[in-house]
């Protein structure tokens, strides 16, 4: 009876298993796309968190046009709720270290860059950082966080979105304006 019961056992646990790795294998294989196929994998050395970690070292070195290749020519480029071209986009970079020495990413944590690839076909790069730099007119030391995220097609960011306070950059800017 107990060599049945055994018997029993293996078989049930052997057909829940069989049926679990049937839905894994079919999960994968079909996007989800329920919720418009946000589920994906991050991956922090894929070729575009190299290509946002490249970008964001020349912006700290003032070298911003370096890097204009990475970006389409008819991207949307966005600081907050304003819309840019990419040539105001990359002379909004300049225009930060004329008001502002000693710029960095990593000075207060070491800033987080991974990229998302999704079900759907979207490609996101993402970094979570603070931005320090010392106002060259105030000489203000800012602490602004920040997360930007850019979307890639064909190694090429077609949209760039930064979201932070700019408060502080506004406030440098108003000192430098008297």
């Amino acid at each position: 009876m107990k060599q049945f019961s055994y018997l029993l056992n293996f078989i049930l646990f052997t057909l829940i298993s069989c049926q679990t790795v049937e839905n894994q294998e079919a999960a994968t294989a079909t996007p989800n796309m329920e919720f418009g196929g946000w589920s994906g994998t991050a991956d922090d050395h894929s070729k575009e968190a190299l290509l946002t970690r490249e970008l964001m070292e020349k912006y700290i070195a003032n070298k911003f046009d370096d890097v204009a290749y990475m970006m389409s020519e008819d991207g949307n480029f966005f600081f907050n709720t304003d819309k840019l071209t990419k040539a105001e986009w990359l002379g909004a970079a300049s225009g930060h270290h004329s008001l502002f020495a000693n710029i960095s990413n990593n000075k207060i944590q070491p800033a987080n860059v991974t990229s998302a690839t999704f079900e759907n076909g979207s490609v996101w790069s993402m970094a979570w950082f603070v931005w320090t730099g010392t106002g060259k007119i105030t000489g203000t030391e800012v602490q602004i966080n920040v997360h930007h995220a850019f979307r890639f097609e064909d190694e090429k960011i077609v949209d760039a979105y930064h979201f932070f306070d700019p408060t502080l950059l506004n406030n440098e800017m108003l000192a430098s304006s008297k």
